[in-house]
């Protein structure tokens, strides 16, 4: 398949946001000390343009994407993952992992290469490229040089019967239930079988420990003391006041 290479006035709106400090720091979730990303969903749009990024185009991204592979233009996103936006600089590191699958659904993951590291010889600037990772382990090379890696993402959840088609997903590939013993971590036969969860999330509170609960308590006064601060603009504000159930 030719390869896809989304339009710059589509991408470059949200290049420019992420390569904005101000914005990484106070947006994005830091992933150690060398990475930065945010997921979000179709819920977040007016949150999303209140922080002046462009959801539409990052949407309409997700459409040419859809269009070009030949998928169902009203394929859902992966609730668990949905869209996302990250910054990685030098010295960064992913260890592979996969994603959930639902029974029937297998997680396919479109990357788009807003800026390219200086370490990255195989993939053009705002090329797409796709990660079956609700089949195969996926994760990024260490980041090497100068320039950051920035990316935008979407994770959709397949027709298995579509993924099969595509040579996405082995023909006689079978789903079986997630458990504590087979899960989506552990080693299997990808030709025979994928893991996949419920959409219920299962919680057991017998779990949660005293530790745990003071921690949240923490975060919560500190996104407290954060609201309350003259320093704080607008936005952030409205996002904190989200966080805690205010608005």
């Amino acid at each position: 398949m030719e390869k896809l290479i989304i339009d710059k006035d589509l991408t470059e709106p949200t290049l420019n946001w992420i390569l904005n400090k101000k914005n990484r720091d106070s947006y994005l979730n830091p992933i150690g000390e060398n990475g930065r990303t945010h997921n979000f969903s179709k819920n977040e749009e007016e949150f999303i343009n209140g922080l002046g990024l462009n959801y539409t185009s990052i949407e309409i991204i997700g459409q040419i994407i859809l269009s070009h592979y030949g998928l169902d233009l009203e394929t859902e996103l992966n609730p668990y993952y949905n869209y996302n936006i990250s910054w990685y600089s030098s010295g960064f590191e992913e260890e592979p992992i996969r994603s959930d699958n639902l029974k029937g659904k297998i997680a396919v993951r479109f990357n788009v290469m807003l800026q390219k590291p200086t370490s990255e010889k195989e993939i053009d600037v705002n090329e797409v490229w796709v990660e079956v990772r609700g089949i195969s382990r996926y994760g990024i090379k260490k980041i090497k040089g100068r320039k950051n890696m920035v990316m935008v993402s979407m994770e959709y959840h397949v027709d298995e019967n579509v993924a099969k088609e595509k040579g996405w997903l082995h023909p006689d590939c079978k789903a079986i239930e997630s458990s504590p013993v087979w899960n989506k971590d552990n080693h299997y036969n990808e030709d025979k079988y994928y893991p996949y969860i419920g959409l219920e999330v299962k919680i057991d509170n017998s779990v949660i420990t005293k530790e745990i609960e003071e921690e949240e308590q923490k975060k919560i006064l500190e996104l407290a003391h954060e609201l309350y601060d003259d320093n704080t603009d607008e936005i952030r504000k409205n996002h904190i006041k989200k966080i805690l159930g205010y608005a």
